[in-house]
């Protein structure tokens, strides 16, 4: 995890979701160690991002979540930023701004997303191995937690991050149970696993409506979601074939 990110959530109610949620489930340790920064102001690198960003985007004034590190391959950190904001009385606006660092310690802008997801409980966000995850969790209490993750990566050709991949994890602690669907937009691939107690199943499949792979920039969030695949795992274990949807 970058040392700068975080999510908006405050310091004592993200504990508090981060421990109940904790008992099996790996995954929100990441999400734990954003939220422990979501109380600190502005950072160095925030603020000279914001510099770079368009004047017609500064109504967009609150962090929702940052990362840094290395996305295009220079050796030089980039940054990542989910900002919201609205002008006057206008609706609530979210996009995902990712700002390649240079070698002065400025940025220039690289990739500036559409509206994008507006999850119900909060954000995070993570650079690793050159690649941009972005966690929108919609679910995080003592009964479940439900995250949605999109993936990114720099194209060199095109000069933008590209959406390569996704996934959705739902744990339903009651049950000990969990269901991940993961979907591959390089190569078409989609794994349905399910968990319940020790028993464990997983089904392959291909990804039957491929939105294709989507750049950052302008990516829209809203009426995209997970597409279907040529299996489904129920909660029976029983893989169905060809719909890939749940019957």
């Amino acid at each position: 995890m970058s040392p700068i990110s975080r999510a908006v959530q405050p310091i004592a109610h993200a504990s508090a979701a981060c421990m109940a949620a904790l008992p099996g489930l790996t995954v929100l340790a990441m999400l734990c160690t954003g939220n422990a920064y979501a109380a600190d102001g502005n950072t160095s690198a925030e603020q000279k991002a914001r510099l770079a960003i368009a004047p017609e985007f500064r109504h967009l004034d609150f962090v929702l979540a940052a990362a840094e590190g290395d996305l295009n391959g220079d050796g030089v950190p980039d940054l990542a930023m989910l900002l919201m904001g609205r002008k006057g009385e206008g609706q609530k606006e979210e996009r995902l701004f990712v700002l390649a660092g240079r070698a002065d310690g400025s940025y220039q802008v690289l990739s500036v997303s559409g509206e994008f997801c507006h999850p119900s409980k909060f954000y995070n966000l993570d650079i690793k191995n050159n690649a941009l995850f972005v966690q929108a969790v919609f679910y995080a209490d003592a009964a479940r937690f439900s995250v949605f993750t999109l993936q990114f990566r720099y194209n060199a050709k095109t000069k933008d991050l590209e959406h390569i991949g996704e996934q959705q994890d739902n744990e339903d602690y009651s049950s000990n149970s969990s269901y991940r669907v993961s979907l591959n937009y390089l190569t078409n691939a989609a794994i349905h696993s399910r968990r319940v107690g020790k028993k464990y199943k997983e089904a392959r499949g291909r990804i039957t409506d491929a939105p294709g792979v989507l750049p950052l920039n302008g990516f829209v969030c809203e009426g995209y979601g997970m597409t279907s695949s040529t299996v489904y795992l129920d909660e029976s274990f029983k893989v169905h074939k060809k719909g890939g949807t749940q019957p």
